[in-house]
């Protein structure tokens, strides 16, 4: 993950606090789209969660607070809790929160330590070489998100045919865990 913006280092407390006693709203927060805009940047405008790509309008994109800000006031501004979302994946998950689920931004993640893909059926597998603890992980993290919904499935089948029909660069594709 990138260094918070020098706005969020020098204000995330002041404004956390204001938040916690609703003098602050998040979305209407004169700072909102700075911090989208650089999450934007950071994630290449892919969802920081399924990956889906490009997230285009108010509709399609949001910032995601992972430990959701309903339940933990003060972290509201904090970068490192701050994620650039899709819509549905931010809908699926709700204020849902468990110290377990895979953080996207950590050092040790990669997907293919929780995750393996199943190309015929568009879905994300757990990894079964996995230890127990990441295999409960990734599982949490996938029904959180509600990562292979029927949906999402059939657009990562079209993004795979998408792939061998043209001459994409693999960072201007979604998923792009499909083809590692």
């Amino acid at each position: 993950m990138t260094e918070a913006p020098d706005f969020l280092k020098e204000n995330y407390i002041k404004w956390g606090r204001e938040f916690e006693e609703k003098k602050l709203g998040f979305h209407k927060h004169l700072k909102y789209q700075a911090i989208r805009i650089e999450l934007e940047n950071m994630t290449n405008n892919h969802c920081s969660f399924c990956d889906s790509y490009p997230l285009f309008g108010k509709a399609n994109r949001t910032v995601e607070h992972f430990r959701p800000k309903s339940r933990f006031p003060l972290l509201a501004f904090v970068w490192h809790n701050l994620f650039l979302c899709c819509m549905t994946c931010q809908k699926a998950r709700g204020a849902k929160y468990d110290k377990k689920l895979l953080k996207p931004d950590r050092d040790d993640y990669s997907f293919s330590r929780y995750f393996t893909f199943n190309s015929k059926e568009g879905t994300i597998d757990i990894n079964k070489n996995a230890s127990p603890q990441d295999q409960e992980r990734a599982n949490l993290t996938l029904e959180t998100y509600d990562l292979n919904n029927k949906g999402w499935q059939i657009v990562r089948l079209k993004e795979i045919e998408a792939f061998r029909s043209n001459n994409y660069q693999i960072r201007d594709l979604s998923f792009r865990f499909i083809f590692e």
